[in-house]
């Protein structure tokens, strides 16, 4: 029995994107691809009519045998599913409703927020930080409510962007005398601590 790909509920909240700009980038994905799917339905229905000409054709022109019989056979398989399609096309069709529906909220949702010029690319470009950042903050809140303390795997992604190290501290997620050891010169193994007691970093070189 068909079913749709997802229902509006997984769209509205299981589909990847902690951010808006993030969720519509997603769910233009599911989108285009049910749109494609939608085309099919006449590539179906052209193939078969496509099989029936044909084998009227070779009928009435005294056809091999065995081309009538093959042609005979695939058309009595395309019949056999043809309610079970017919049904799956017009799920496709709620579907894609629903994808319409939900990205023109998020649209609205999302549009203030637009950079003056820039395209739906050039937002989810700018937005990736953003992204990043909710994301770490969901995933170590997630882990002190389930454990107590973040896990060093979370921490270690979260140093991996200053924004959003700085952004964890903020909000209280990571303490604020929390530092992050850095390697910014490819040219020499440098480690930047701070001084204790004070804020200023200190250098520790491995030669």
């Amino acid at each position: 029995m068909p079913s749709k790909l997802n229902s509006e509920f997984n769209y509205r909240t299981q589909v990847i994107g902690e951010t808006v700009w993030e969720r519509i980038k997603t769910l233009q994905g599911f989108l285009e691809g049910r749109k494609r799917a939608a085309a099919l339905e006449q590539v179906s229905e052209k193939k078969f009519l496509a099989k029936k000409s044909k084998l009227e054709w070779l009928r009435n022109n005294n056809g091999l045998e065995h081309e009538i019989l093959e042609l005979e056979g695939e058309i009595i398989e395309l019949e056999s599913v043809q309610e079970s399609q017919k049904q799956a096309y017009e799920l496709n069709r709620q579907e894609i409703a629903i994808l319409e529906k939900v990205l023109e909220e998020l649209y609205t949702e999302a549009e203030p927020t637009r950079i003056d010029g820039y395209t739906d690319e050039q937002m989810f470009e700018a937005n990736a930080s953003n992204e990043f950042t909710v994301w770490c903050a969901r995933e170590i809140h997630s882990e002190i409510l389930a454990q107590g303390h973040p896990s060093p795997a979370r921490l270690k992604n979260a140093m991996s962007s200053p924004k959003t190290w700085n952004a964890l501290k903020q909000i209280g997620l990571i303490p604020e005398d929390a530092f992050v050891l850095v390697n910014d010169d490819p040219r020499k193994i440098e480690f930047q601590l701070p001084q204790l007691g004070t804020k200023e970093p200190c250098q520790i070189t491995s030669k």
